[in-house]
């Protein structure tokens, strides 16, 4: 499964980039919008997506093939959407929904990458249901999308 995005081709070197006090990423005098990626040792493609300085957008790795290995989404320096795991093959293994870094739901995939095995829901403990509270509170995201949606490619 190839992206719909080119994160090799919109990748920029790291050492072009200054990373300041507050974490965030400066191109010259700009907050940092585009792509950091390496090639790592077992020749897959690992990168990060970035908006104005933080992560933002896809992150994941890529095959020597092109082909997407996992898929995260992150908003705000957080990641907050759906993770997806692909087989070699490209067929879907699994999608886990995360709402501020919280894993929510987790469902998991036949061989076919269709047909739904399991569809878990994470058991939230009272202090980590209040955290996403106070979050949702002070840092409002999109809501997570429900596991519904696990294997819409096009579904963040």
């Amino acid at each position: 499964m190839r992206p719909h995005y080119d994160p090799v081709g919109a990748t920029v070197p790291e050492q072009s980039l200054r990373l300041d006090l507050d974490q965030v990423y400066w191109h010259g005098s700009e907050r940092f919008t585009g792509f950091l990626g390496e090639t790592v040792p077992s020749g897959n493609y690992e990168f990060q997506g970035f908006r104005d300085g933080v992560l933002e957008g896809p992150s994941g790795e890529l095959s020597p093939d092109g082909d997407l290995v996992f898929e995260e989404w992150y908003q705000r320096n957080t990641l907050h959407g759906i993770t997806r795991r692909f087989r070699p093959d490209g067929t879907l293994a699994n999608a886990t929904g995360y709402e501020y870094g919280v894993a929510i739901w987790t469902v998991r995939f036949d061989v076919d990458g269709r047909t739904v095995l399991s569809t878990d829901r994470t058991e939230l403990t009272p202090g980590v249901v209040r955290s996403l509270e106070m979050m949702r509170a002070d840092v409002p995201m999109p809501p997570l999308l429900g596991p519904e949606y696990a294997a819409d490619l096009n579904r963040h």
